[in-house]
């Protein structure tokens, strides 16, 4: 079991409902690998954004639950299409066995203690043949976006929080999905005014957890490369799927090695 990674969510949830909003290309993403889900559950939806415009294009149901009640609060407001819980995810979910065909984390898994206890519950409520997705960023993903570029102290700060792909896949594999694999968006934008303010108003954790003093000095080197010219800002992000299979009550080698008369065909 991991350290649990404690943060005021609360505290920040008007900041995040106003300033943090679903990434395009990455509900784009998305979207072209679900296609068809009846009822989904976003895991720590925050103010349910994701799951709010995830819902609207597969036409399903969407649930979601968050351990912040200012969050649910928030996404309540907002987001009015889908069904919103104050619960934890570190806990045993609050739902029945198989009700959703699709469960995701968007930024979940570096606040979460135990990855086990994630994975085997999303299995849990997960129908047969349903896929899980968790999107979160690698070593690699955190080294290479803006944030890190003006403020360098953030990445020793998520690197240290961030669980590794592999032990999120190790975790998925002890839960019981299969046909995991991962994938890859990479975003590269106009730095606009908007995306000052998302830093300005400290609207990604990283930002309130490093020194004050890096802070400013990093909203100044900004503030100045804005002024001379055009700042292209780039984001990744890492998905991790998997996918629920109904257990086997036969060994499918041993049926194909046998002939149609009844004797093995070997």
């Amino acid at each position: 079991m991991r350290e649990r990674k404690g943060f005021d969510f609360d505290e920040v949830a008007m900041t995040y409902s106003q300033y943090r909003y679903p990434n395009e290309k990455l509900v784009e993403h998305i979207f072209n690998r679900v296609r068809y889900a009846d009822r989904i559950l976003e895991v720590g939806c925050g103010t349910a954004d994701y799951l709010s415009i995830l819902s609207e294009l597969l036409h399903a149901r969407g649930f979601g639950f968050d351990i912040s009640p200012s969050m649910i609060l928030e996404g309540t407001r907002k987001n009015h299409r889908v069904e919103l819980k104050v619960a934890d995810a570190d806990q045993p979910f609050l739902y029945e066995d198989a009700q959703f065909d699709f469960v995701f984390n968007v930024n979940l898994v570096h606040y979460i203690a135990n990855l086990e206890s994630l994975f085997e519950e999303s299995f849990r409520v997960l129908q047969n043949d349903g896929s899980v997705l968790t999107v979160t960023d690698s070593c690699q993903d955190i080294g290479e976006r803006t944030l890190t570029h003006y403020f360098p102290e953030t990445l020793e700060i998520d690197r240290a929080r961030y669980p590794g792909n592999s032990s999120i896949t190790c975790a998925m594999k002890k839960a019981g999905f299969e046909g995991i694999y991962t994938t890859k968006v990479k975003t590269t934008f106009e730095f606009k005014k908007r995306h000052f303010e998302q830093y300005r108003s400290k609207a990604y954790s990283a930002l309130r957890l490093m020194s004050e003093k890096g802070f400013i000095e990093g909203m100044k080197r900004l503030e100045e490369d804005m002024k001379h010219g055009l700042v292209i800002g780039k984001k990744a992000y890492t998905q991790i799927w998997g996918i629920k299979i109904a257990k086997r009550d036969f060994d499918l080698p041993t049926i194909f090695a046998v002939g149609f008369n009844g004797e093995s065909s070997r």
